[in-house]
């Protein structure tokens, strides 16, 4: 889902859940979610049925800036380093920019509404598995350092974006991005043949 083709009421309200969801201590419901934009909880309801299909529409929002870049990569690249730094690069941004959606992928927050843990899980699955495909083909390619299996890769890739979402909720210091992806880089992967000849 793109929110720039949502209406401004829709996009106003998926934002104010985005920013509710930064505070642990506070359930989402639909009075505060009227008064964080000063509207009644009958203007919500005209935009959305329930807090169900809000939540809907916001982990759609989400699923999409998790799954779109490995589309996108995969056609873009045949370089495994250039196909996981950009993925890399992608999922940090996305959870620095939205603390509150980096809350609900942990699961912190799944259950504000019907179904969504289940679906939480179910891309959290998607993600592993997709970029086990990605460090598998690698593997074939010579990308891989010696020894290292593309599974173990794939979960310290994987760890790297959980603690990637940890520190955006706990409000955790940071190496810098590019700090964190040269360690994991140098550790795991060997320069693409392309990157070599270059």
């Amino acid at each position: 889902m793109d929110m720039a083709n949502l209406s401004p009421g829709k996009l106003r309200i998926l934002q104010a859940v985005a920013a509710l969801l930064e505070d642990p201590a506070g359930k989402v419901t639909i009075a505060r979610l009227a008064s964080k934009i000063s509207v009644t909880e009958a203007a919500i309801y005209r935009h959305y049925r329930s807090k169900d299909e809000i939540f809907q529409a916001l982990f759609e929002y989400m699923e999409s800036h998790f799954l779109t870049p490995l589309n996108y990569v995969q056609k873009e690249s045949t370089s495994t380093d250039k196909r996981l730094q950009f993925l890399f690069k992608q999922y940090i941004e996305f959870f620095h920019g939205h603390p509150g959606l980096a809350r609900l992928m942990l699961g912190q927050s799944s259950a504000e509404a019907t179904g969504i843990a289940e679906k939480v899980q179910v891309l959290n699955a998607k993600l592993r598995g997709q970029i086990a495909l990605i460090l598998k083909w690698g593997e074939a390619k010579g990308h891989l350092q010696p020894g290292l299996m593309p599974e173990a890769v794939a979960e310290l890739f994987y760890g790297l974006i959980v603690a990637a979402a940890m520190a955006e909720v706990f409000n955790l210091p940071q190496l810098t991005l590019d700090t964190r992806w040269h360690n994991f880089a140098t550790a795991t992967l060997r320069p693409s043949v392309a990157e070599t000849a270059a």
